[in-house]
């Protein structure tokens, strides 16, 4: 029962058609039948009084021609054709001659001084409703006579009575044929606009799998096209929207992962810096009430003096990052020869290694130019390679290999410090900011825990892969800096 019910609701537009067609075409064949029942007698007599009238005006004017004798034939033709009586009066109001009375003046068989009278079929003025009479001078070549002609209709009402009969059978006809008509043109009609309503339907559920296909060459072909062009248009836009609202959605997400990490960051600088201005206080305070060693004030000043700069160093370092994140940053590119800035980095760091008796051991090719940013290329390069010398054992080797991949149109750099292994937990944390390998976080041997780090901001900023693994003989670092096509 529901799912006729909704069949129904689905076709209501079939029903409506159907019932408003049904109705017109019965109403309009009622309207023909009382139009037949009551109007057909009206209409034929005044059809048969036409057509007498206009063959007795033919009559008249084919007599003026021919004399009294030769117009008999036209006189008898007339009245056999159209079922008339018609008597010839002359002015005495004799009857000359009648087809229906069989004589003829100057015959043998004229009887003398006949005229009509009550006593004749036409005397009496109350003649039948279905019948026609008319008095009219009709000239012959020889004489002027009245022409005198009766009609009697047939029975016309008899088919009014027919039609009554008749009226169950024509109903049942009617209805089979209106109520047949009225299906088919609604089925007709109709059909289109349901599969163009159910398309709209699926339109509007946001589905846009298929496509109204209507071929009709007329208003409706244009509304499907119409609307296939709509779900088109709206398909894409929303396709376009989904794109933004993902991309907003990653930006979202990645601004939060931000925010969290200079959260976290932010927790662990002032962390850092609490650490030593702990000491300084502690320092500076049994300085002022000397008490025990802080009675020798030179030597705790010198130690205040070095944390400081170790603190200005960490400030620095944090300025920098924070430059980095900044939308307003701006690169500075320019030719840079790779070569030269790895000597350049080597020599200001010799001094580092020698105090480790370390070789830095450099491998690198003819001179080999790339465009970039030369001063975060060169902080980052300095951090990784006094990285590898502070964590390279006594007596071993940092080697540094420069190389140019000519299939991928990338520049290669290795730097290797050899005689160290790296837990692979702490290869997973070392880029992140103050992670030390060093867990006593002593400055002098495990640094401030961000060169890493940094390295990191600018090698994103740079767009530089990078990576850093284990090998045999030591620990690798590698990047990778793109060669712009000229």
């Amino acid at each position: 029962m529901i799912n006729v019910l909704k069949r129904i609701k689905m076709k209501k537009i079939t029903l409506k058609l159907f019932l408003i067609t049904s109705t017109i075409l019965l109403g309009f064949a009622f309207i023909i039948y009382l139009s037949l029942y009551f109007f057909l007698p009206t209409f034929y007599n005044q059809y048969k009084t036409n057509q007498i009238q206009t063959g007795i005006e033919e009559l008249i004017n084919d007599s003026r021609d021919l004399n009294l004798r030769n117009a008999i034939p036209l006189i008898d033709d007339f009245a056999r054709k159209n079922n008339a009586m018609i008597y010839l009066q002359n002015g005495e109001g004799y009857i000359i001659y009648s087809p229906l009375l069989s004589f003829f003046e100057g015959s043998s068989t004229t009887p003398p001084n006949v005229k009509l009278d009550k006593t004749t079929p036409f005397g009496d003025s109350n003649h039948p409703v279905n019948s026609y009479e008319v008095t009219t001078p009709i000239q012959f070549q020889d004489v002027t006579l009245d022409l005198i002609v009766s009609v009697n209709f047939p029975p016309i009402d008899e088919a009014s009575e027919v039609l009554i009969l008749f009226l169950p059978y024509i109903s049942i006809i009617v209805i089979i044929i209106g109520v047949g008509s009225a299906y088919l043109y609604s089925r007709f009609i109709t059909r289109p606009l349901i599969y163009i309503n159910q398309g709209a339907q699926k339109m509007a559920d946001l589905d846009f799998s298929e496509k109204i296909e209507v071929h009709s060459n007329d208003e409706l072909e244009e509304l499907s096209n119409s609307l296939n062009n709509l779900s088109f248009n709206l398909q894409q836009s929303m396709l376009d929207l989904k794109k933004v609202n993902q991309a907003l959605k990653t930006d979202i997400e990645k601004e939060r992962e931000l925010e969290k990490k200079r959260r976290d960051f932010f927790v662990i600088v002032a962390h850092e810096l609490k650490t030593p201005l702990t000491v300084m206080k502690g320092h500076i305070e049994g300085m002022l009430y000397r008490i025990g060693p802080y009675k020798d004030r030179d030597a705790y000043l010198q130690k205040n003096f070095q944390t400081i700069r170790e603190m200005e160093q960490l400030v620095r370092e944090i300025l920098s990052m924070s430059k980095l994140e900044q939308h307003t940053f701006k690169l500075r590119i320019d030719e840079v020869n790779l070569a030269e800035l790895i000597n350049s980095v080597t020599n200001s760091l010799n001094f580092f290694a020698s105090e480790k008796n370390i070789q830095i051991i450099k491998q690198i090719e003819s001179p080999i130019f790339v465009n970039t940013d030369r001063v975060l290329l060169e902080k980052a390069l300095k951090n990784i390679i006094h990285n590898a010398i502070m964590y390279t054992p006594q007596n071993q080797n940092v080697c540094i290999t420069l190389s140019h991949s000519y299939n991928q149109n990338n520049v290669h750099i290795r730097v290797m410090n050899t005689g160290v292994e790296i837990k692979e937990e702490d290869l997973k944390h070392l880029f992140e900011p103050f992670y030390r390998i060093e867990k006593s976080r002593n400055r002098n041997t495990g640094g401030s825990g961000l060169g890493l780090y940094i390295v990191k901001q600018i090698f994103n900023t740079l767009s530089i892969r990078y990576s850093l693994k284990n090998t045999e003989k030591g620990v690798e670092f590698m990047f990778i800096i793109p060669l712009t096509k000229k």
